[in-house]
């Protein structure tokens, strides 16, 4: 056997790697251009909305946190919202009401209640209800509750980006050629240059 037969020549392995290189390619650019296509339907039916009758409830002072958990909250006329003190200490004073509502709260500046106090209205007047516990303002212990004719929806929450199949067959098609020039590479150092002729 000849060293010819044992050993791959290099114009062999050049077209090999040029071939797989522009094979992967075009799959890339086929996956890029199939996937550029794609629509959302966007059905998102409504799901059912909170109406009149229905109860909210605001947490007073969670994990004796100084907060109200939600701190702001959209509801439609007719709903009861209902607090439930978690901390001792805490009052629900009105710090600015729509003109005509007749929500009080649950104590005034000086009187404070403990942990297991609850206490609930129904809120019937289109506006926005602010309210502060009065000993601890200063920290940010606020809220405030928006009654509306309509419920608008929250944006969904963002996770981390999705990366398009796009960029993923262009990250493999890449990764391949790298790879297909680390093999050039390794091979024209290990085979290449100065052949002795006998």
């Amino acid at each position: 056997m000849s060293s010819d037969e044992r050993s791959v020549s290099r114009r062999g392995f050049l077209r090999a790697s040029t071939g797989a290189a522009a094979a992967s390619g075009l799959v890339g650019t086929a996956a890029a251009q199939e996937d550029g296509n794609e629509t959302d339907s966007g059905s998102g039916g409504g799901g059912d909305l909170p109406g009149a009758g229905t109860t909210e409830t605001v947490v007073v002072a969670p994990g004796g946190e100084f907060v109200y958990e939600p701190a702001e909250l959209q509801i439609l006329p007719g709903t009861t919202v209902n607090f439930v003190w978690e901390g001792d200490g805490h009052n629900v004073v009105p710090d600015s009401t729509p003109e005509g509502a007749t929500w009080e709260g649950k104590g005034e500046a000086g009187v404070l209640f403990d942990s297991g106090t609850e206490y609930s209205h129904t809120f019937e007047t289109l506006g926005t209800y602010e309210y502060v516990c009065t000993p601890h303002e200063s920290v940010g212990m606020v809220g405030s509750i928006e009654v509306v004719e309509e419920i608008s929806t929250p944006e969904p929450a963002q996770g981390p980006p999705e990366i398009p199949d796009p960029a993923k067959v262009l990250g493999l098609a890449g990764t391949i050629g790298i790879g297909a020039t680390l093999g050039l590479a390794y091979f024209l150092m290990r085979f290449g240059g100065g052949y002795d002729e006998e």
